[in-house]
């Protein structure tokens, strides 16, 4: 994980980051480095984002095939009513990873939308327990697919999604946590940025991140680009799939970048961290494709941005 700092913000160590982003994780405050994760504090004042008063929830999304693949096995969800953002990166052949990335979003839009109330209104822990078993219940049904039609064997797909507790229509629903959820699989990414300091949330279920944990090699090695490529988490591959879940509170002025690794291999963090301080989402979208298809573009391009405007 990395933070990157933008001008005039302070910043923070890898060793802090690492810290930050552990508490992050369990929801607890990280201590004082300008981010305490629970109540964030700029220019003296905590902005804890407690309830959806006020507060302009707006997003934009963008999926290219690229400059050399002939189809888009990328797909993605961004539903305000539902609080649900995603981006699923499909594998398997021509055929199978643009079927697993189709079925993994409309299987995860549907178990959210049929489920809303009880992950609206329920605890932490409860609501973890959801998301992953409607993760897994999408691997189930690609899985079940891959088996009926022989072509799309050994199909799968990432998953990475956000969901954040917007009440929408249930204006008589007992509110439960207020705290956003992210649920991963794969090498699709989900970075915040926050107080000018962005922050990937996930982290690569790829053989290169398993050797870079295990000390093997360095993030900056030259297998990388050749490692990356094997994923050790996908969902559909199997019938189950573990995934890493994790809540946290948003806050006033936080925004959410998900993307493919079409996207994450090719715009530097440095350039996203700038690009996301920018107010017009669409204008951001737009560049940030066009970045990466300028410096190949060899695979497909999806992201989706989310702002918390007050």
């Amino acid at each position: 994980m990395q933070a990157v700092k933008i001008d005039g913000l302070s910043g923070c160590t890898c060793s802090d980051l690492k810290h930050s982003m552990d508490t992050l994780r369990r929801g607890k405050p990280q201590g004082d480095h300008g981010m305490v994760l629970g109540s964030l504090e700029v220019g003296g004042a905590k902005r804890p984002l407690n309830n959806w008063n006020g507060i302009h929830l707006r997003h934009t999304a963008r999926t290219d095939v690229g400059m050399v693949r002939e189809n888009n096995q990328d797909s993605f969800v961004a539903e305000t009513k539902l609080g649900l953002f995603m981006v699923a990166d499909g594998m398997g052949g021509r055929a199978g990873g643009e079927v697993a990335s189709a079925l993994a979003v409309e299987a995860l839009q549907a178990e959210v939308s049929s489920r809303f109330r009880d992950i609206f209104s329920t605890d932490v822990a409860t609501r973890e327990t959801i998301f992953r078993q409607a993760v897994n219940s999408a691997c189930v049904d690609i899985y079940a697919k891959s088996l009926e039609m022989p072509h799309l064997r050994g199909m799968g797909t990432t998953s990475t999604l956000l969901w954040l507790p917007v009440q929408n229509h249930l204006e008589d629903a007992r509110s439960g946590s207020s705290k956003a959820l992210v649920a991963h699989v794969g090498d699709s990414r989900c970075y915040l940025l926050r107080a000018g300091l962005l922050y990937q949330l996930t982290n690569d279920h790829s053989l290169f991140q398993e050797k870079v944990k295990a000390g093997v090699l360095q993030p900056d090695s030259p297998m990388a680009g050749q490692l990356k490529s094997v994923i050790t988490r996908c969902v559909g591959y199997q019938e189950e799939e573990e995934v890493d879940v994790f809540s946290f509170e948003p806050f006033r002025g936080d925004r959410f970048l998900l993307c493919s690794d079409g996207l994450s291999n090719k715009v530097t963090e440095r350039e996203m961290a700038d690009l996301m301080m920018e107010d017009d989402l669409h204008w951001v979208c737009d560049h940030m494709v066009e970045l990466a298809k300028e410096r190949g573009g060899e695979d497909n391009i999806t992201l989706v941005l989310v702002a918390l405007d007050s």
